[in-house]
């Protein structure tokens, strides 16, 4: 997806939602990672991770290289990415 929202600084939740997911898609993702490359604050970026996880749409594990915390996305999170993005496409 290319991140195509960041740059807009008043993107909604349905945005910031997907964006985290789809960041998380290709990888194991780390917190700060997260916060970095989505420009977002830590307690939101966690408010929104809590959600998404609560949704069964991102995982939360260890990581096998050092034992830290890494999000990735479900494969219910990537269908809901491509339901978001034809959606998107279809409208705009």
């Amino acid at each position: 997806m290319n991140h195509k929202f960041a740059s807009n600084p008043r993107r909604n939740k349905y945005e910031l939602w997907v964006e985290i997911l789809d960041l998380c898609t290709s990888q194991e993702i780390h917190l700060s990672q997260i916060i970095r490359d989505l420009r977002l604050r830590t307690s939101k970026c966690k408010e929104y991770l809590l959600f998404l996880m609560q949704k069964d749409l991102l995982h939360v594990k260890h990581s096998s290289t050092d034992n830290s915390i890494v999000y990735i996305t479900t494969n219910k999170g990537k269908k809901a990415v491509q339901q978001f993005m034809q959606l998107i496409s279809k409208y705009f």
